[in-house]
Formats: structure tokens, C-alpha cells, sequence
């Protein structure tokens, strides 16, 4: 009996043993399975044009946003870095030359390239440039994706995507739209789908705009049958981004560029997010994924870059051959980076939500300098704001570098006889465009608040009387905001085809001399007192 019993003891160990055994081997061995939910992160920037830190408060660098980037990815291998439009141009660097070729973009490219950037979405800046060549030589030199479902590449009697050259011959198409498939670690895939559009200001003979609405609600249309999640990457004023929002408010992230302040705007269900230009911020989006309840919710932290965040070693080699390049440039084209040119009493505010919102005294600063190099004793001097591209507060000494950093684009300056009526239609659209470039800063004319009527200097603005007034030249091409009607040709006899501008004034360009050829020049010696 006692054996009998015993034997049943043991089978009943035996047999717990064994169901034990059973329960931790499947614990081990069966994989977790797809849960459902995929988290992704996409890192922005936007209206990037400086590849270093700005020696005024050691904010920005790219290759402290490549050490961001590398964080990210550690955590989560679905991570995308995105930037909204606006690096190609304006930038000190651009203007200058490198082996005898106007360097417009390159740099830029090239550490871009090293940072590990994925997608950007063309905007205005990329079209600076009159010859489409050093356009086409950044598309084919980057690694990244470029987006533009509203932007055409145009000859004469065709138009085609943007697209790429490849090394080994044949072109890459840059698309309109764009899937993405994710996947990630316990199995759980998705499709994302982004499209990019852009405002229709980079105006050149050789690319043609079609509605960027239209554009936005077709790719979505043909991406949302295909993607669990839809996002668009855009450079468009706010006020766009909004229109964007609430016609497609299916798409949970509108990711921006255009504005120079960074800021979240909630539109409905979506969320458009904007940083700050020059990468002194950026956003990281997180964004998960519900399959089962086919939700995704995105959570944002606006991240400043400064100091604190230590430079990604092989970005900041590309950066520092670029930086060596500058100086040397710079030196060959007449300036010295670290010569004094004045000593600031006061914080010199250069910020765009500052110049293009309001009569500022860097604004004041440059006209008063363009009006003492004039020669035809002008009555008033007008300058488009973005003309004025340092985005920064400028403190203490102020070196030729900063004259160069603030005016990029260099250019000459015209002086021109100009029609009282459309003396008027030019200050009052510089009014208008209150918010953007083309917004003027004024020396010697005013509006009287009482009357609401200009005076120039301190009489009424008459409509037949001739002015004499000294502007940028490229006040003259017409592409300024709203002021196609500046646009002025002179012909083989010195006579200008804008009947209303009947006389111009421009210096001779292989007169050194004469400041009037480089308004850096000119406000250099303006400021000290030269």
C-alpha cells in the first residue's frame, strides 16, 4: 500500500514538473506578436541658412542637430529627419566662391548629406539663383528626398517633375508624394504617406506653380487608399497651413516652414509646427499608431539647440572645412571677416518678426547709408526687409562678417527718377506686405496718422511731381511681393521701359570705387564714417 502510494506522489511531482517545465518554455520561446501599435519620430527643421553656431548667442549648428539625430535613432530605429524648405539660399557662404565657382548651396548640401537629412520639401530660397544649373547641380549632389506636388520644371513647351541626375547616368524623378513602410521590433507595420507642396513666390522662367490646394487634396487622395497615416511636409505661410488643415483634416501632422518663429498651431484634429529658422530650435514628433483603432496621436517637444548638446563629430568636420573655405573667400572678395567696423550702443535687433512688422533702426541704419553714397541727391531711400537676412540680435563689436552675414545678397544699388503715382503704389504695397520680405523699410517718408496720407520728407506725397529715389536693383526685377510694377529694363540707350520710371542711375561695375555697386560696401564705410 505505502508503495502504491508513494508511486502515485512521484507521478504527481513528476507530473507538475513537468507542466511547469511546459509553461516557462513557451513563456521563452513565443515571441511577443504584433501588439497593434508602431511609434515613429521625425525630427524638423526649417528656413535653415547657416551651417554654424551664431557667434552672437552660440545658438544653432547642424552638427549639433546631427547629435540629436543620433540620439533619436538609438531609441527608435523609425526615425526621419525632415526639413521645410529654405536652405539653399541666402547664407554668406552661398554668395561667395570656391575654385573659381560660386559656392550657392553646395555647402549645404554637403553637410546635410553627412547629418543624415531624409526629406525636405522645396521653398522660395531654392530659387534664387537665375541659372537653373546651380539649382540642378543641388538636386544631383544631395542624398535626400525632395518633395514639390505643386512645383514644375519648365521649358518652352513642356513641363516635368524636378528630378535628379544619377552618378552612373539616367535621372531620379523627385515626387510628388511618397510611401514609406515601418516596421518594428514585435512586428507591428505600417504605410506612411507624406506629400509636399510650397508657396509660388520663387518665381523664375524656368519653373511653373499649378494651386497648391489642388495639388495637396490630389496627393492625399491617392496616397490615403495606400497609407495607415498621412503627413505633409510644406513651406507655406501660416495662414495656408491653416487652409491646408481644415480642408484635409484627416492628416494629424503639418509639418512647416516660411515663418521664422517657431510655434504649434492645433487646427481641428491636426497640428501644424513650425521652429525657429537657423535651427536655434527644433521639433521631435513622436507618432503612434493604433492599428486596431486606427488613431494616431502625436505628441511634439520643441527642443532648443545651443551649447549644451555636443557636436556630432563627423558633420562637424564638414562644417569646419566649409567655415575655412568663408574666410578665405571673404578675404579674396574684399573683406576681412574679423575687421571692426563699429562698436553698437545698443542691441541692434535684426529678427524678421521684427524688420518685416515695423520701421526698425537696423532698416534706418542701411537707408541712411544708401542715401550718403548716393551721387543724385535722392529725396527718399526704400529697402525691402528681406534683403535683411541674419534673423539675429547683434550685440557689442560689429566685424565685416556680420555686414556680410546681415546682407547676404549683396547687389548694387539704383537711383531712379520715379512718378509721385507710382512713388504711392510702391510704399503703399510695402505696407501691405507686412509680415514678408517685401515689406519697406523707409528714410524720409512717412505716413501722417491723422490724414493717412505719405509725406515725403515733410510735404504731402504729390502724385505728378518726379522723385528722386535710391533703391535696390532688385527692386527693379519686379519679383518683390506685390511690386511686379517696379519692373524695369534699360536699353542699349540708357532709357528705362517703365514709363514711370523714366530716368535710372546705376554706377559703373567695374568702379570699385563706387559703393553704390555692393550695399555692404556701403554701409561698411557708412559706419565708419568713411
Amino acid at each position: 500500500m505505502y508503495q502504491y502510494l508513494h508511486s502515485l506522489r512521484t507521478l504527481a511531482v513528476l507530473a507538475f514538473v513537468a507542466v511547469f517545465i511546459s509553461c516557462d518554455t513557451t513563456k521563452k520561446i513565443q515571441p511577443a506578436g504584433d501588439d497593434g501599435i508602431l511609434e515613429f519620430q521625425i525630427l524638423q527643421m526649417n528656413d535653415v541658412y547657416e551651417i554654424s553656431p551664431s557667434p552672437s548667442d552660440n545658438s544653432g549648428g547642424l552638427a549639433r542637430v546631427a547629435a540629436i539625430r543620433k540620439e533619436l535613432l538609438a531609441k527608435n530605429p523609425n526615425t526621419f529627419t525632415v526639413l521645410a524648405g529654405d536652405f539653399i539660399s541666402p547664407s554668406v557662404l552661398g554668395t561667395l566662391k570656391t575654385d573659381g565657382k560660386r559656392i550657392r548651396g553646395k555647402h549645404m548640401v554637403e553637410v546635410l548629406n553627412t547629418l543624415g537629412l531624409d526629406w525636405v520639401v522645396f521653398g522660395n530660397h531654392e530659387f534664387d539663383y537665375d541659372d537653373l544649373a546651380d539649382l540642378q547641380a543641388r538636386l544631383d549632389e544631395s542624398t535626400f528626398t525632395w518633395f514639390a506636388a505643386n512645383a514644375r520644371l519648365k521649358g518652352q513647351t513642356w513641363t516635368q517633375q524636378f528630378f535628379k541626375n544619377k552618378p552612373g547616368g539616367g535621372t531620379k524623378i523627385c515626387p510628388d508624394n511618397q510611401v514609406i513602410s515601418l516596421k518594428d521590433a514585435d512586428g507591428t507595420s505600417i504605410q506612411l504617406g507624406l506629400f509636399g507642396v510650397l508657396i509660388n513666390s520663387g518665381r523664375k522662367p524656368w519653373v511653373t506653380y499649378t494651386d497648391w490646394q489642388e495639388a495637396a487634396q490630389k496627393n492625399f487622395q491617392e496616397l490615403q487608399p495606400k497609407c495607415d497615416v498621412v503627413i505633409a511636409l510644406t513651406h507655406l505661410a501660416i495662414e495656408d497651413d491653416r487652409k491646408l488643415a481644415a480642408m484635409l483634416p484627416q492628416i494629424p501632422l503639418i509639418m512647416g516652414g516660411h515663418e521664422h518663429d517657431n510655434m504649434r498651431v492645433p487646427v481641428g484634429p491636426s497640428v501644424i509646427t513650425k521652429a525657429d529658422a537657423n535651427a536655434k530650435t527644433v521639433y521631435v514628433h513622436t507618432l503612434r499608431y493604433d492599428k486596431r483603432k486606427k488613431s494616431c496621436t502625436v505628441s511634439s517637444e520643441l527642443r532648443k539647440v545651443n551649447g549644451s548638446i555636443p557636436e556630432e563629430p563627423a558633420t562637424a568636420a564638414v562644417v569646419a572645412k566649409w567655415e575655412r573655405i568663408k574666410n578665405e573667400s571673404l578675404s579674396s572678395s574684399g573683406f576681412t571677416a574679423d575687421a571692426v567696423v563699429t562698436k553698437l550702443e545698443k542691441p541692434l535687433d535684426c529678427r524678421e518678426s521684427v524688420i518685416r512688422h515695423g520701421q526698425a533702426p537696423v532698416g534706418a541704419m542701411i537707408t541712411e547709408a544708401m542715401m550718403a553714397v548716393s551721387r543724385n541727391k535722392p529725396e527718399l531711400a526704400v529697402l525691402n526687409s528681406g534683403s535683411i537676412r541674419v534673423d539675429d540680435v547683434l550685440t557689442g563689436i560689429l566685424v565685416e562678417l556680420d555686414i556680410v552675414r546681415m546682407l547676404p545678397f549683396g547687389g548694387g544699388l539704383s537711383e531712379v527718377e520715379m512718378k509721385g503715382s507710382l512713388l504711392r503704389k510702391t510704399l503703399d504695397a510695402g505696407a501691405n506686405n507686412q509680415g514678408n520680405g517685401g515689406y519697406l523699410q523707409i528714410n524720409q517718408a512717412s505716413m501722417n496718422a491723422g490724414t493717412g496720407k505719405w509725406m515725403i520728407g515733410k510735404n504731402p506725397l504729390e502724385d505728378n511731381k518726379l522723385y528722386r529715389v535710391v533703391l535696390p536693383d532688385f527692386l527693379l526685377t519686379g519679383n518683390e511681393s506685390n511690386m511686379g510694377f517696379l519692373k524695369t529694363t534699360i536699353g542699349p540707350d540708357g532709357k528705362s521701359d517703365n514709363p514711370d520710371i523714366p530716368k535710372v542711375l546705376r554706377p559703373d561695375a567695374k568702379d570699385k570705387s563706387d559703393l553704390r555697386n555692393d550695399i555692404r560696401l556701403a554701409l561698411i564705410k557708412y559706419l565708419r564714417g568713411e
